[in-house]
């Protein structure tokens, strides 16, 4: 056997077993290296801490993410935007060598959103978006603004089904619970030929803001008129246990005025 043949064969071998090789770290450590790069980019991108639990994703292209947390913006009486249960994700393997990953589909089930009326934003959603759109506007690096080396998003379906919004609001210790409706998107990025993955956020946090404000189809002057009205039994309840009406007068006004501060 020539010298050239044997040192071809040896080459050959030592790919395979290189191949082999990252064939069962990604198998055996896929998982926590999309803990990683979720809680580091989440972070970056919302301004607010992100943790996720576990991931599972097969060389298939389908895996599930499973306790992943949105910490709240500064400033915010509740600690977590977001509790997401699971995360069905199913990715078309072979894009992942291209520069545009389409993922086939996206199911959050059962997820759990605070929504905190309130501050310059308007709520702690609002303001979850704006830390967003800042990261897209001007948080990138020259080379990510370039565009020509970022990786690009088109997601075929993404539904977001039994959902929960918590309105938490300064005149309660205990959250007003109401369904989240469901939500449906589908050709994220397909018609720009790819997003990028802070569109992709900013976006769905668009919707899911926007579904949260309804509050399950409660109108927030719906909900402000519930709010007074259990305001208003406090404060006949307070009259009747102390007998006078002292002070009463000005206690509403207080919550009055920080009714107007929510609701603005």
């Amino acid at each position: 056997m020539g010298t050239i043949k044997r040192t071809a064969i040896s080459l050959a071998t030592l790919i395979i077993i290189v191949v082999i090789g990252v064939f069962i770290f990604l198998s055996s450590n896929l998982g926590s290296l999309i803990v990683d790069a979720v809680e580091s980019f989440g972070s970056k991108v919302t301004q607010s801490s992100v943790s996720l639990d576990s991931a599972e994703v097969a060389i298939s292209g389908e895996g599930a993410l499973n306790g992943l947390t949105v910490g709240n913006p500064v400033g915010y009486k509740s600690n977590n935007a977001f509790q997401l249960g699971m995360i069905k994700v199913a990715i078309d393997p072979e894009s992942l060598t291209t520069d545009v990953i389409r993922i086939k589909a996206i199911n959050i089930e059962s997820p759990k959103l605070s929504y905190e009326p309130g501050g310059d934003a308007g709520s702690n959603l609002q303001q979850l978006v704006k830390n967003v759109q800042q990261f897209a506007d001007g948080g990138k690096t020259g080379d990510e603004k370039a565009g020509d080396k970022e990786k690009k998003l088109i997601i075929d379906l993404l539904t977001i089904q039994d959902g929960e919004v918590l309105v938490v609001t300064p005149l309660s210790d205990t959250p007003i619970r109401t369904p989240l409706p469901n939500i449906e998107m589908k050709d994220i990025g397909k018609k720009d030929g790819g997003s990028s993955a802070s569109d992709v956020v900013e976006l769905v946090m668009q919707k899911v803001t926007s579904a949260a404000s309804s509050v399950g189809n409660v109108s927030l002057d719906e909900l402000k008129t519930k709010l007074q009205s259990q305001v208003g039994d406090k404060m006949k309840a307070v009259q009747e246990q102390s007998g006078s009406i002292d002070g009463v007068g000005d206690k509403a006004g207080e919550v009055g005025d920080k009714l107007k501060s929510i609701f603005k």
